[in-house]
């Protein structure tokens, strides 16, 4: 068989394989669900008809058909009982759909097992050869990435098709389109011709192009890696513990230094970046360690603040994995000779590392709803107050142990407050939504606010009462915020006091408080007399909008890293976000 033939008869397959694909999928997401009464026999045959053509769409082309079938129909079998086992967590399918992280799980499992199934099935032990499996996982990644790309051109050219005829009168693409299997059936057979075609053309669309393009990057990071940990000791940490924004901010450098890393270390020496790339390379394996650790260190305290929920343990997981990455790259780079080797083969183990990690969530080995329960129920037993519990989310979100864990916090009949933990509890139980339980749990009056807000600048005093003419959500919510601890033992409320219109008879204030652990509330009041009167939230000067804050500036205010500055109006300045109150 010529060349031509061969790339015809692949045409061909992969065609046909994506309009089958195509098909099978529009049935099992359109037709299944109304013939099928058993919702999880659905979610099986769901998640693995999907699997399956994913994994062997995947597979074609590097791999002959009759092994790449039995590949997919294994690993998609496999993943997809993991996914099922994983949902008798909850009593509904659709509830356990609802949580992400078990979707992404079994999608990470797939996207990661297939370069070595591929590599497997390429050569005898193929899955241990790095040059291998790196070509392989690049290949499939641009081959996808251009497959879809022709998929968005193919419906283009339908849509521009459709409106040109339709100037004469001509409905036929409107009238294919309406069949309701045609849409998938046109993206699978696009997309499986798009495969085959850049299966042939793998010698001109080559992933080598990306991983060059990427590797430009790598001395842009390490210059903006190198600033941020000079700038540490200046600007202290409290900025990183603030939330989950903070952390997820370093995971996701890290992530990318890692990518980066990788590409320049490329499959083998030969291709490995050298001169001062390979120095920079280096440089930035031994500093990605400080933002994995100080992400895996910012959840560790998150944690120890307000509990496990299951975004916490997926986030604490997430942590540990690129620490272990960063740690790995930069013990190879200090081992010195062959530096790169030693990488790629770290890179090789944290690979089948995270599957087993991400099948491991789908068992109950890494059960994180049963985590965050014990974690909750702990918390409840040491006397948390009812607001600082999950208990909402325990009875809508965390599934059966969830509400099994209620049942545990109702028998906490020690507490002093039991009362007031039943209450809460059938709150959670009623409420529709977060929202709703937390403003049920805010009808109760607060006393006063004096005293409990801290006042700055050092020696500001305000009248008796001052606050007892704000709303009741407003002086509950600084209340709660002012319960809460931030690092360094702060609380997360500050009030500052200043003229900040000189014109005008009365002094202002501003006021920064976090009535939720990811996010702070600025209000803008005038003291009138001896009560405070709210204005709205204050706007940034030169701007008119409001910033989006994060808790560590109330520790800033409260450390003193502030001053009160005149632009031409005063102005609260915390590290260049300058508030002010509106006209």
């Amino acid at each position: 068989m010529t060349e031509q033939s061969a790339n015809a008869a692949m045409r061909g397959s992969l065609a046909l394989v994506g309009a089958v694909a195509g098909l099978s999928l529009w049935a099992l997401f359109d037709v299944i669900p109304d013939l099928v009464t058993n919702a999880r026999l659905v979610l099986f045959m769901v998640a693995g008809g999907s699997a399956f053509f994913g994994v062997l769409l995947a597979l074609l082309g590097p791999v002959r058909l009759t092994p790449a079938v039995l590949a997919s129909v294994a690993l998609s079998v496999m993943a997809s009982l993991l996914l099922i086992w994983a949902s008798f967590r909850y009593d509904l399918p659709e509830s356990f759909l609802d949580t992400e992280h078990h979707v992404m799980a079994f999608a990470y499992l797939l996207a990661i097992a297939v370069p070595f199934v591929a590599a497997g099935l390429q050569e005898p032990g193929g899955w241990r050869f790095y040059e291998l499996l790196f070509d392989t996982s690049w290949t499939i990644v641009v081959r996808y990435a251009a497959a879809f790309l022709f998929v968005a051109v193919v419906w283009g050219v339908v849509m521009l098709s459709n409106a040109l005829l339709g100037l004469v009168g001509i409905t036929a693409i409107d009238w294919l389109l309406d069949i309701e299997p045609m849409p998938w059936l046109l993206s699978g057979l696009a997309l499986g011709l798009g495969l085959a075609i850049v299966n042939e053309l793998s010698e001109y669309i080559s992933p080598f192009l990306i991983i060059q393009l990427l590797r430009v990057l790598l001395p842009v990071l390490l210059v903006v890696l190198g600033i941020f940990i000079l700038a540490l000791p200046l600007r202290g940490l409290s900025g990183l513990f603030g939330g989950l924004s903070a952390a997820g901010t370093l995971i996701v450098v890290s992530l990318v230094a890692i990518t980066l890393i990788t590409t320049a270390a490329h499959r083998d020496d030969e291709q490995a970046v050298e001169g001062y790339m390979a120095t920079a390379t280096k440089a930035l394996a031994l500093l990605t360690p400080v933002p994995a650790v100080l992400a895996f260190y910012a959840m560790w305290l998150r944690i120890g603040q307000y509990g496990l929920t299951p975004d916490r343990v997926a986030g604490l997981i997430a942590a540990a994995v690129v620490v272990v990455y960063a740690l790995a790259y930069a013990g190879a780079v200090l081992s010195r000779a062959g530096w790169a080797a030693r990488l790629r083969r770290a890179n090789r183990w944290m690979a089948l590392g995270t599957i087993a990690i991400a099948a491991l969530w789908l068992t109950p080995v890494l059960n994180a709803e049963r985590l965050s329960v014990a974690s909750q129920v702990a918390r409840a037993v040491a006397g948390v107050p009812p607001k600082q519990l999950a208990l909402w989310e325990m009875t809508h979100e965390w599934g059966r142990a969830g509400r099994a864990g209620l049942v545990r916090v109702l028998d906490l009949t020690q507490r002093a407050d039991h009362a007031a933990l039943v209450e809460a509890v059938t709150s959670a139980r009623t409420a529709r939504s977060l929202f709703e339980y937390e403003r049920g749990l805010d009808d109760g009056q607060i006393a006063t606010l004096d005293e409990i807000v801290p006042l700055r600048p050092e020696g500001a005093s305000l009248p008796s009462g001052a606050f007892d003419q704000l709303s009741e959500r407003d002086r509950r919510q600084m209340h709660e915020a002012c319960a809460r601890e931030l690092p360094g033992g702060h609380p997360a409320c500050v009030l500052v006091l200043a003229d900040y219109d000189p014109l005008r008879p009365y002094p202002q204030a501003i006021v920064l408080f976090a009535p939720r652990a990811d996010r702070v509330r600025v209000l803008a009041l005038d003291l009138r007399g001896d009560r405070f009167v709210a204005r709205g939230a204050p706007v940034q000067a030169g701007s008119g909008g409001m910033p989006p804050l994060v808790p560590s500036v109330i520790v800033d205010v409260l450390e003193g890293r502030f001053e009160i500055t005149s632009v031409p109006r005063n102005v609260l300045d915390i590290g260049g976000i300058r508030l002010m109150p509106q006209n």
